[in-house]
């Protein structure tokens, strides 16, 4: 069974989707030259195509019904989908979706569970003290997979014994229907998470009316058990007035009457955040070791998707005093072969509101130095956004250094200049187009005192240009590049 016509062998299922550049519909001939023995094609294409040669099967939408067979398909025979008793817990919103996610995940391991993990990082199956911990090697880098992945995955893991499994809802996998065979498992929506909602993947989605409706069907379409909405964020708000049956409203500034909110939030620098949980069924302290004041909005939330799932106050507090962040996301880097070693952050920030967000959060924890920042914008997505991204590089870094970042298809230097666009008048920047060159120059020239961010790559090991990816570890030219100034300049 598979959605490429290339793929296709003798006996095969052809599904054809229609996708943004092509239309599987297309293939459905050259899938059966190739040997399928049936396909599945919308029924609107079906009534200009009466005869095409091949058995097909009508459906509505076939997104939609390739996300059931594969569930099905992954099942396998015999499967007692009423017998299943995993829960899932899903996290979406523009920023803070693999935090959130990797925290509640780190939540419920702590408390004992075995807990699936499926987001932009990868999938991992584990728990306290579990002696068969996996990992799942993905062939994609996409935060919610493909379903002939996902439910791979998702019936692996409810077969291992997954207790709950915890995975980031994107737009883009809301939107194609990857979630739909969710109750062809038989595991059980208990949680959904709502972070935020920023501009973000506008070249897919018609606006940020529709982006918001897309999330939105998380909610309403899905209807998860408990609902918890960051209703600090206007599109939140809006959200949470939508929705019925039990609903947690988390403010991420102010806070009061019905609501969670942090209370006396003190940033502790490099050392991580402390504050007060408080709402009306619990108030207890929470101190989590990871720097940043978006560390207080994703914990508060982990927090209280964890209470709302039945897990204690103490337990969450020392799951989180614990948790150690997620590989790309305000990521300290640090080389402990030299005596020199400045503060270097990878973060994933690849939207505007991410990255104020982030070069904020550096700015409250390392206020002492200066805040030096390497970041680019990828290419064949969202051009709008350049320029914006240009703008609060601008405002808030002392030092820019613009540079490339995944310039796929597009020439790096025209994505450059789209974001010089945005640069304000007086700002402190210089160009240099090779990443490995831009993150050099930036530790040749820092001081001990200085915080170097390089943001938008974040956990990827690859640089994506001329549509050829190469490897490329921003942590390995960190190494490198501070090995080199101590051996020139002695730690100067």
């Amino acid at each position: 069974m598979t959605t490429d016509s290339r793929k296709v062998g003798k006996g095969s299922l052809y599904i054809a989707i229609r996708g943004g550049s092509a239309d599987g519909h297309d293939f459905i001939a050259e899938a059966a030259d190739n040997g399928a023995a049936a396909a599945v094609a919308e029924s609107s294409w079906m009534k200009d195509n009466p005869d095409p040669g091949i058995p097909v099967i009508a459906a509505e939408n076939t997104r939609r019904a390739a996300s059931r067979l594969f569930a099905a398909w992954y099942c396998g025979e015999g499967w007692d989908a009423g017998a299943v008793n995993t829960r899932l817990v899903a996290v979406t919103g523009t920023n803070g979706k693999t935090t959130v996610a990797h925290m509640i995940s780190h939540i419920l391991s702590y408390a004992g569970y075995k807990t699936g993990l499926i987001g932009t990082v990868g999938a991992s199956l584990g728990g306290k003290n579990q002696p068969d911990a996996r990992t799942y090697k993905s062939r994609y880098t996409m935060t919610t997979p493909p379903p002939e992945e996902f439910y791979d995955v998702i019936c692996d893991m409810i077969r291992s014994g997954a207790e709950y499994i915890v995975f980031e809802a994107s737009s883009h996998g809301i939107a194609q229907e990857r979630l739909s065979g969710l109750d062809v498992t038989g595991a059980e929506l208990a949680a959904a998470v709502f972070t935020n909602l920023t501009p973000e993947h506008m070249d897919y989605h018609a606006g940020m009316e529709d982006y918001f409706a897309v999330k939105c069907r998380l909610f309403t379409e899905y209807d998860p058990e408990i609902k918890i909405i960051n209703t600090s964020d206007g599109y939140g708000e809006r959200l949470f007035s939508m929705c019925g049956g039990r609903k947690i409203s988390v403010k991420t500034a102010g806070g009061g009457g019905d609501s969670v909110y942090p209370h006396g939030v003190m940033m502790l620098g490099a050392a991580g955040v402390e504050y007060m949980y408080s709402s009306p069924g619990a108030i207890f302290p929470i101190n989590c070791p990871v720097p940043g004041r978006y560390t207080v909005y994703n914990s508060i939330e982990a927090a209280a998707a964890a209470l709302s799932l039945g897990v204690d106050p103490v337990t969450v507090r020392d799951a989180l005093s614990s948790f150690r962040g997620v590989r790309g996301r305000m990521e300290r880097v640090r080389c402990d072969t030299t005596k020199f070693s400045p503060h270097v952050f990878i973060d994933f920030a690849h939207t505007p509101a991410a990255l104020s967000g982030l070069l904020k959060s550096l700015r409250e924890a390392e206020p002492s130095g200066r805040l030096v920042l390497v970041f680019g914008c990828g290419g064949d997505r969202d051009r709008t956004k350049r320029a914006v991204m240009g703008k609060i590089a601008g405002e808030s870094a002392d030092l820019t250094i613009i540079t490339s970042d995944n310039s796929r298809t597009e020439r790096a230097e025209d994505i450059i200049a789209e974001i010089l666009r945005g640069v304000p008048a007086g700002a402190d920047f210089k160009v240099i187009t090779d990443r490995t060159e831009a993150i050099n120059y930036a530790i040749m020239n820092a001081t001990a005192r200085d915080v170097i961010v390089l943001a938008g790559k974040g956990h990827e090991n690859y640089e994506d240009s001329g549509g050829v990816r190469r490897r490329f570890d921003e942590r390995e030219v960190v190494a490198a590049a501070i090995e080199e100034r101590y051996s020139r300049l002695g730690g100067i």
